[in-house]
């Protein structure tokens, strides 16, 4: 019994590892190393469509920009600067960035009330958030 049993399973084994029905089961053609499709072109660069668009090297935000025109932390505080660069009274001071996060203290040269230094604030931020929309920004106005 234990014959047939055993007997039975390499059989299913066996029938499960054919081609299904109505198949013909063909190789392929192998060659040595791979000549044949090299020949043919199709595992080289020299056939495709190279597009200056496909390569951009930005296309990870996750990665440095590879760019020669690429923007740093410079080039954004030379905006909040443009941005206060209207009023001769204001001079930026210490800028801190942190990830989307700008902590910005501008120093003024006039007297002014607690109620004209918040609505003076006020100004000086929309002008900042319209320089650098993607940043969260946070000014600190201060009498020099």
């Amino acid at each position: 019994m234990k014959k047939v049993l055993i007997l039975s399973i390499l059989c299913f084994c066996m029938a499960g590892c054919q081609f299904q029905a109505g198949e013909r089961y063909e190789p392929q053609q192998e060659d040595v190393n791979g000549l044949r499709l090299m020949r043919d072109g199709h595992g080289t660069y020299d056939n495709q469509e190279l597009d200056d668009e496909q390569f951009v090297p930005n296309q990870n935000p996750n990665f440095l920009d590879l760019t020669e025109t690429r923007p740093d932390k410079g080039d954004d505080q030379s905006k909040l600067e443009e941005a206060i660069m209207n009023d001769d009274t204001l001079s930026l001071g210490r800028v801190i960035m942190n990830a989307n996060h700008i902590n910005v203290k501008v120093f003024t040269t006039e007297d002014l009330s607690k109620k004209e230094m918040k609505k003076k604030t006020k100004e000086i931020h929309e002008n900042m958030i319209t320089a650098l929309p993607r940043y969260r920004i946070d000014v600190n106005l201060e009498k020099k």
